[in-house]
């Protein structure tokens, strides 16, 4: 039977006392790994330092990315699964996760869906994920898990891109994925429910962030390098009308996020 990781970034005081009520579930071959930022010497609360199968690894500074990247430096399991602080996990959740790998023997990132508040559109049926996502489907980070081999055990996340950074505060999950794929992995949609994420994750509330809108057009630009002087138009017009961002802000924004991504981006 293969082992799995939960990956769990948290930040501060706050963060590990979500941490603490998520009631991780103990089941044999499972266990969890808490990247927790800027502890500034809190004790670890007593519901997860009796816990055998919780290993917390403090981690100073911020940035969400580099908290992705602590977990994954520590993590042994066969398949790491990306995850939150707000997130609720079932035995049966996470079986299905190890399960999708196990009869799966070529993917090398499976991605899955989650119950909660985003209106969020998934393919209809299992399929193989490339470069050119399915309509209308996007990536969250904590529906994705990686197994831990070859390459794919050598993906971390590009620590410019994400909650913290210095550069762009969101994208972080397409960047990699893309990557990943670019570079031959094989990649997998299972259409089963492995968590549960109360209210509007990060990417479907309303973005006022001048740098979140350069991230949107940074990651259009990544996935349609030949069309995305078209798309970005069209999103923006999209997002107005969802009330989600300004028309000409989000233009303007996507514009110089997509240019970013050609002149200063290189992986």
């Amino acid at each position: 039977m293969l082992t799995l990781d939960v990956l769990i970034s948290t930040l501060g005081r706050d963060g590990i006392s979500r941490v603490a009520q998520m009631r991780l579930p103990e089941i044999d071959g499972v266990g969890y790994i808490v990247s927790w930022q800027e502890p500034d010497g809190l004790p670890v609360p007593p519901e997860l330092a009796s816990r055998p199968d919780v290993r917390i690894y403090p981690l100073g500074g911020r940035g969400l990315s580099r908290n992705r990247n602590n977990a994954l430096d520590h993590s042994t399991a066969d398949i790491r699964l990306i995850a939150d602080d707000d997130l609720r996990y079932t035995p049966d959740g996470l079986r299905a996760v190890i399960a999708a790998f196990e009869r799966s023997p070529e993917v090398d990132i499976a991605c899955f869906r989650y119950d909660g508040a985003d209106a969020k559109t998934y393919p209809s049926r299992e399929c193989r994920l490339t470069t050119k996502l399915p309509k209308d489907y996007y990536l969250t980070s904590f529906e994705m898990a990686i197994r831990n081999r070859g390459e794919a055990s050598r993906l971390r996340y590009d620590e410019r891109f994400g909650l913290g950074s210095g550069c762009l505060p969101l994208g972080e999950e397409e960047e990699l994925f893309h990557r990943a794929v670019r570079h031959g992995l094989v990649a997998r949609f299972f259409p089963v429910n492995i968590t549960t994420h109360p209210g509007l994750t990060t990417g479907n509330r309303p973005m006022s962030d001048p740098r979140a809108l350069r991230a949107r057009g940074a990651v259009i630009a990544l996935y349609y390098p030949l069309s995305w002087t078209l798309r970005i138009p069209l999103v923006a017009w999209r997002e107005r009308r969802k009330g989600r961002a300004p028309f000409l802000g989000m233009l303007f924004q996507g514009f110089r996020g997509a240019l970013w991504r050609f002149f200063r981006y290189r992986r």
